[in-house]
């Protein structure tokens, strides 16, 4: 910890600093949560939605994706570009940079279901240590 004594504010030996990367502060309830991450976006899109993905999990990603783009639809996004920029939005912008790719959207649940089976685990691990706890005192 800083020293208050000291008037320079110098650090303590035994100080250590929190960053993103500091495993022991940040990765306790989600270990491995960057490892994931870096794994699942070296993976193929196609490997993601016959392999990775449960048919739940597809069908989440696409209705997330649906609702932030258009439903799907680059029609419907066309016809909204068009109201915002006139009729030559194209000059202006593109459809692919008003929608999202659904590998984000694949991405995202993949992780979500990485932080839940974490959270299953870290509460059994309670339930577990509190059980154990109630029986010692009996």
């Amino acid at each position: 910890m800083l020293d208050t004594d000291n008037a320079n504010g110098q650090k303590c030996e035994d100080q250590e600093q929190l960053s993103i990367s500091n495993r022991s502060a940040h990765d306790k309830q989600y270990p491995f949560l960057k490892e994931f991450n870096q794994l699942i976006a070296q993976v193929s899109i196609d490997d993601l939605e016959n392999n990775l993905l449960t048919h739940n999990q597809k069908n989440f990603a696409k209705s997330l994706w649906e609702a932030e783009n258009y439903g799907g639809s680059r029609t419907k996004c066309e016809k909204r570009l068009k109201e915002i920029h006139g009729p030559k939005w194209y000059l202006v912008t593109s459809i692919d940079e008003n929608m999202d790719d659904i590998r984000e959207y694949y991405e995202l649940v993949l992780r979500i279901d990485h932080r839940q089976q974490w959270d299953e685990y870290w509460n059994k691990q309670e339930n577990s240590a509190k059980l154990q706890v109630t029986s010692d005192l009996e």
